[in-house]
């Protein structure tokens, strides 16, 4: 055999990143894809061959599976490949399947395992990928325009809980209403996080039960396009009529940085940079960050995370990263501070790094209460 390694990855497009960065190809069924130094190849079966050959990239050879032999087992079907190609060992990704990588062993067949990143370039995303986001953005805005519209329409009662359509408000049906005009528009919101009081004060409780006027509502949605793949991220902060004077503080500091720490986001700035500043600000403007007796308060989290083909994937703007930004990267920007004693605030946008500032992908408006 040849002294040459080739990437293997054996998933689906539509549960695999990798796999779906490097096809294109939105299957729900696993398949193989190989890596050659010339050539890129997928190998489906008869089930999906003809819409892999109309949905493949250019660079991609599309084959059907018989045509290395008769049915059969997966560990088989990768030791024929290996022969016709001539194929000394493969490189599999970090989270390749492991009792396929144990059948490949046990048949004397040698994968290396990858790093956790299996392709670096997905972190830069070319004109096509950012396109992508864009349109799970404007999808994401009209599912939190349509929560903005429900908290609006909804009443108050005597107690302070909200009442929608003659039933209490809770966090469960603001979550629906998100959710379906998601599924409306092809995308999936799975976690969507609508929680509010103290509830929020919790970055990733997804909320649960009534909610109630003049306290914050913290709405996180974080969709994925079924057609591409790609997801959008946004967090906004409202409060159903008077917010107190707490709150009305604590989000206008996280507004300030979110806004300040935007306008560091360049090519080649690190990702603790930012991270560090909204830090310092946040404690200047009045929310320090620690633990109690009842938990982390502050801001206990990082400022932003890739997105992508992944809701969270590299770059990461957080604590001690060295990881200088590079024009294209796509990173979310949200800063956020939490007390247990009254709730939470968190806003995220999405941005684009250019070689000198960057790009907003989110046009949604800010703003804290709603009538």
């Amino acid at each position: 055999m040849s002294d040459f390694s080739a990437d293997l990855i054996v998933a689906s497009g539509e549960h695999c990143a990798d796999m779906l960065y490097i096809t294109r190809l939105n299957l729900p069924d696993n398949f193989i894809y190989l890596g050659l130094p010339e050539e890129k190849i997928a190998i489906v079966s008869d089930l999906e061959y003809d819409r892999a050959c109309a949905n493949a990239p250019e660079y991609l050879t599309v084959r059907n599976q018989n045509e290395f032999g008769p049915p059969c087992k997966a560990v088989e079907l990768i030791g024929r490949l290996q022969e016709a190609y001539n194929i000394a060992e493969f490189r599999i990704p970090y989270d390749f399947p492991a009792g396929l990588a144990a059948q490949l062993h046990a048949a004397n067949i040698t994968c290396k395992v990858s790093g956790k990143s299996f392709f670096p370039a997905r972190a830069v995303k070319d004109s096509y990928e950012i396109n992508c986001i864009k349109d799970a953005m404007r999808v994401n805005e009209l599912a939190m325009m349509n929560a903005f519209a429900a908290i609006a329409g909804s009443s108050i009662a005597n107690d302070g809980s909200l009442i929608y359509e003659r039933k209490p408000f809770t966090s469960e049906k603001l979550r629906s209403i998100i959710d379906s005009t998601l599924a409306a528009h092809d995308a999936v919101g799975a976690g969507t996080i609508a929680a509010g009081g103290t509830q929020s004060s919790m970055p990733h409780c997804r909320g649960e039960g009534v909610l109630y006027a003049n306290s914050p509502i913290v709405i996180d949605v974080f969709p994925r396009m079924n057609a591409t793949g790609y997801y959008g991220d946004l967090t906004r902060t409202v409060v159903k009529g008077k917010a107190p004077e707490i709150v009305k503080k604590a989000f206008e500091a996280v507004r300030i940085v979110r806004d300040e720490c935007k306008a560091m986001v360049r090519s080649g700035i690190a990702g603790s940079v930012p991270y560090d500043h909204a830090l310092k600000r946040l404690t200047e403007l009045g929310f320090p960050t620690g633990s109690s007796e009842k938990g982390f308060y502050g801001f206990f989290h990082g400022l932003g995370h890739g997105v992508g083909l992944e809701i969270h994937e590299e770059p990461r703007l957080s604590r001690k990263v060295e990881h200088l930004l590079q024009a294209g990267e796509v990173v979310t920007v949200e800063p956020g501070v939490y007390y247990p004693e009254w709730g939470g605030i968190r806003l995220e946008d999405i941005v684009a790094v250019r070689e000198n500032d960057c790009e907003c992908l989110t046009e949604i408006a800010t703003f804290l209460e709603i009538k």
